[in-house]
């Protein structure tokens, strides 16, 4: 589904390790933010380049707690989104999630996509960051706490 959104001019990667990751979350929601991402990641690279979804999991710390999952620590299911974009400014990312703040042209965006998907990370527990420059593309980075218990059935399932 993906693939058919970016276009043949962007090289598309999915790196996971295979074992799946169980999170629980709504996966149609969750649907909403990789499409929400990979547009975004679309929109920034015109000219074309290389887009790069992730999936691992990892234990975050008391000390990574701090900057990565609002001082959270526990076992987690990283997904990023990795674009070779345009990138974006310091003040830009202040404002990124931000509802009705948009920086593509009048027609062209709603200013929606990131706000929606900054409320779907929070809502199911989890937390979201992105790092960027100029020129240099973009990463964004969700954290969802993994699933304690995997006995009932998951509503949404990573692959890493």
């Amino acid at each position: 589904m993906l693939r058919r959104l970016i276009g043949p001019e962007i090289e598309f990667d999915i790196e996971s390790s295979g074992r799946p990751v169980i999170v629980m979350a709504d996966s149609g929601q969750f649907e909403q933010v990789m499409m929400n991402l990979v547009i975004n990641a679309r929109d920034a690279m015109p000219e074309g380049g290389r887009l790069t979804v992730r999936v691992e999991e990892l234990d975050v710390d008391e000390a990574a707690a701090v900057t990565l999952t609002e001082g959270n620590p526990g076992r987690y299911a990283r997904l990023s989104v990795s674009d070779t974009g345009t990138g974006m400014s310091e003040q830009t990312r202040a404002k990124l999630f931000e509802p009705f703040f948009t920086t593509k042209e009048q027609g062209k965006g709603t200013g929606l996509g990131l706000s929606i998907v900054y409320g779907i990370v929070k809502q199911s527990g989890g937390h979201i960051s992105v790092s960027s420059e100029l020129g240099r593309g973009a990463t964004f980075y969700i954290f969802l706490p993994v699933a304690a218990v995997q006995d009932p059935a998951p509503v949404a399932t990573f692959v890493s």
